[in-house]
């Protein structure tokens, strides 16, 4: 592994008004050991801050060109992510410096990048060599045979080289014993003796599988050899992968991209950027029709009809001929059918459509799109309409647990609300990236653009980041414009205990954990007055029960289901999220056929289709979603927009009561055949009504006595295995 890192500060991020330039920096954990910084710069008084460490210039080399300064040496970094702070110094000098940090202390460094490359690693990253590949065009999900042609430099590779191919681990694991089958891997060279010395899971990155090919003569220069590897898994979402450097362990390269070791350290140098290959992953034909309906109005609010036509996997835009040979019908419950027409003169997209509804009389709808012969191609959400002076609140639709490329997703950052507003139909969005992956001049810029985006009564931005440290995972959002930054992975915000401290007087702010069963949590350092909503469901799988057939295996040993966290007193809301890793949220890949099966962006373990919060609010804004997640009047799917009303003896969802007796109500509207609903009383199943409608509702008396405390909340389990879940109402004896 590159212990001795090169960092181009061209990469450093800077913001009007602030004083310094910043970047993440990521080096190998290997402890506090004497390390060395260099820096190639032309700035005069150039100050560096990693962390809370800083160092100032000792010397400059003399008749060194380029200038290269002296930072000193520290044993203060351990390794591990840092903040990289840099003073004194233009973004037009930034541009052409470098910073070195290096074990080899007493290595004197002078002379131009490639010459320190070659004596740190033994070989440059230009005379690494270079790649090309085919296909380097696929259609996302489709099987596909690789073929890789690596290059060496114009100076060879010398005998006992090897050479590293990349390997995504949510592609098929490689494996040379049979080339007919899935991940068939085999190198082909007339020339020169190549040899696949090792298939194993990656040194720098736990979603990577390594290909290490060994040159026991090496390459003379301008030498090549093939290598092929076959793959029936691919990703399902449109991508574009150029980057030649694994920077950091989330770094997104190509498929089978190159990198180049000499000598038995076994230092491997990632290619120079220009030299490796291009792969991209582009949507396949449009195969299906989404339609949206909001999820409950007041009646008199201008509702529309949107429709998005998708590839296979729910990507857009489709390649090739967007049906529209299609007729649009509304259909309420008590069967009674308006026609709307066709989209077209409606079509905002090439691939979408919004059409406004006529006036509708309270109840409940879902359109229908019915292609040649009458054939149905496709059947909205249920829509409720209210009287105009109904005083039960709206329910509108959301996901606020989005990741792109800020932090270790994929995707550009201002798209994932484009996506979210305009391809999934949603009323809120937030992105949640990983505090610790992205710098303080990059969450200043990503405020902005939340705030840019959101437009009250419209779509509703929330400013939120997701908190990684020693107690699990927290997502944490505000009302407000900006949020104060807590990373969670650097000292001292390493532990939950002082987030919560420092926000638990400020209702403007709310948090909580998201896949407490895969990722594990500890639970020591609740705190009730901001930590109020648990996410119940995501890509991850459920986290309600350990027996849920959508539930993945517990991570650690510190995994709790939901029920496990009520059960301590903890009183939570439920919300519905993605952790979708491709820059989308809400309306991400999915696979039909392969639900559970496949992995659904970048990360191997995310196999499940994202997932949607609901939201109960009188007006759709920043101040009242905020107040919804704290007051737990948020309920959670697996995606599909059902909508649902749940109450005990007159108490609203997510409340506390007293009660003589326990009478549950409930009213559900599915988006398929409801197979069966549930009411859950302190973790246990204590009613079931199985069904096969769409519509249904619920009168239920607890036949057992009150005892001190429970809690209650309701389960639907639709025919087609999609779910939701209520946020839970805790009830006292009167």
């Amino acid at each position: 592994m590159r212990n001795d890192r090169i960092f181009n500060l061209k990469e450093t991020v800077s913001y009007p008004g602030s004083e310094t330039l910043d970047m993440v920096l990521f080096l190998p954990p290997i402890g506090k050991i004497p390390r060395r910084l260099w820096l190639m710069t032309e700035a005069k008084a150039p100050v560096i801050c990693i962390d809370d460490i800083q160092l100032l210039p000792q010397r400059v080399v003399a008749n060194s060109s380029p200038r290269w300064v002296d930072m000193g040496v520290t044993t203060e970094i351990s390794g591990g992510f840092s903040q990289l702070q840099i003073r004194g110094m233009t973004s037009d000098e930034a541009s052409a410096s470098f910073l070195i940090i290096t074990s080899q202390i007493d290595l004197e460094i002078n002379g131009e990048i490639e010459e320190i490359e070659q004596r740190l690693w033994g070989i440059s990253r230009r005379e690494a060599g270079s790649t090309t590949i085919s296909p380097s065009r696929v259609i996302v999900g489709e099987p596909v045979d690789f073929v890789v042609h690596y290059f060496a430099g114009s100076k060879g590779l010398p005998a006992g080289s090897r050479v590293r191919f990349y390997i995504p681990l949510a592609f098929a694991q490689p494996q040379t014993k049979n080339l007919d089958k899935n991940g068939a891997t085999w190198c082909e060279s007339e020339d020169y003796s190549v040899q696949i010395e090792s298939l194993q899971g990656s040194e720098e990155s736990h979603e990577a599988n390594d290909i290490i090919c060994f040159l026991d003569k090496g390459l003379p220069p301008c030498g090549s050899f093939t290598l092929r590897y076959r793959t029936n898994t691919t990703y399902l979402f449109p991508c574009r992968f150029w980057k030649t450097d694994r920077q950091y362990w989330y770094s997104k390269l190509p498929v089978l991209s190159a990198a180049v070791a000499v000598d038995e350290r076994r230092i491997f140098v990632n290619l120079a950027e220009g030299s490796g290959h291009i792969v991209e992953f582009v949507a396949g034909p449009a195969e299906r029709l989404h339609l949206f309906l909001p999820g409950r109005r007041k009646r008199g609010k201008g509702l529309k009809l949107r429709g998005v036509f998708t590839d296979r996997y729910r990507n857009t835009p489709p390649s090739g001929k967007i049906p529209r040979n299609i007729e649009l019908f509304l259909l309420r419950n008590d069967n009674h059918r308006i026609a709307l027409g066709t989209p077209i003169r409606c079509f905002t997209d090439r691939h979408r459509f919004e059409m406004s509804l006529p006036d509708l009389e309270p109840g409940i709808y879902r359109a229908m799109a019915q292609g040649p012969s009458s054939r149905v191609i496709a059947i909205s959400n249920p829509l409720e309409v209210l009287s105009s002076r109904s005083e039960e609140r709206e329910i509108y639709w959301g996901e606020i647990h989005g990741h792109t490329e800020m932090s270790d997703g994929s995707g550009e950052f201002s798209e994932l609300y484009r996506h979210a507003r305009d391809e999934g139909c949603l009323d809120f969005a937030a992105a949640t990236d990983h505090a610790c992956y992205f710098s303080d001049n990059e969450w200043l810029w990503m405020q902005d653009v939340t705030n840019a985006w959101n437009e009250p009564g419209r779509f509703v931005t929330l400013v939120g980041y997701e908190w990684s440290g020693n107690e699990g995972d927290r997502n944490i959002y505000t009302s407000r414009d900006h949020l104060k930054l807590f990373r969670g992975m650097y000292p001292p915000t390493s532990s939950i205990q002082s987030v919560w401290e420092y926000f638990k007087q400020d209702n403007c702010v709310v948090g909580g954990p998201h896949a407490p069963l895969a990722h594990g949590i500890i639970w020591n350092y609740h705190e009730p007055l901001v930590e109020r909503f648990v996410e119940i469901y995501s890509m991850w799988g459920a986290s309600d029960t350990r027996d849920n057939p959508l539930a993945t295996i517990a991570r650690s040993v510190t995994s709790k289901s939901v029920i496990e966290l009520l059960r301590t007193g903890a009183c939570l809301g439920f919300t519905g999220g993605g952790d979708c890793h491709e820059g989308h949220c809400g309306f991400s890949c999915e696979d039909p056929e392969g639900q559970g099966k496949v992995p659904h962006t970048f990360a191997q373990k995310l196999r499940f289709r994202c997932g949607m919060t609901a939201a109960l609010l009188n007006h759709l804004d920043r101040r009242s979603l905020i107040d919804a997640l704290r007051e737990r009047r948020t309920y959670a799917t697996t995606g599909a927009r059902i909508l649902l009303s749940f109450s005990i003896s007159g108490i609203p969802m997510g409340s506390l009561g007293t009660v003589k007796a326990v009478v549950v109500k409930a009213m559900i509207h599915g988006c398929s055949p409801i197979k069966q609903v549930e009411i859950i009383k302190d973790g246990e199943i204590v009613f079931c009504k199985e069904d096969n409608r769409l519509d249904i509702s619920i009168e239920w008396k607890d036949p057992e006595l009150l005892k001190e405390k429970h809690f209650y909340y309701l389960r639907v389990i639709q025919k087609d295995g999609q779910m939701a879940w209520s946020s839970p109402i805790w009830i006292k004896k009167n």
